[in-house]
């Protein structure tokens, strides 16, 4: 669950970078594609 959380806090940067309002993790977890969140694990790396 960490990796995720991890990707998650990386999403949350980019949006405040971007000044896009940012969905709850939940939504974040349940929206996401298997290779977006592969691919936002590894950004978060």
């Amino acid at each position: 669950m960490d990796m995720y959380r991890e990707a998650y806090e990386y999403y949350l940067q980019m949006c405040k970078a971007f000044g896009m309002k940012s969905i709850p993790f939940y939504r974040f977890m349940h929206n996401l594609t298997e290779e977006q969140m592969k691919l936002y694990i590894e950004k978060a790396h």
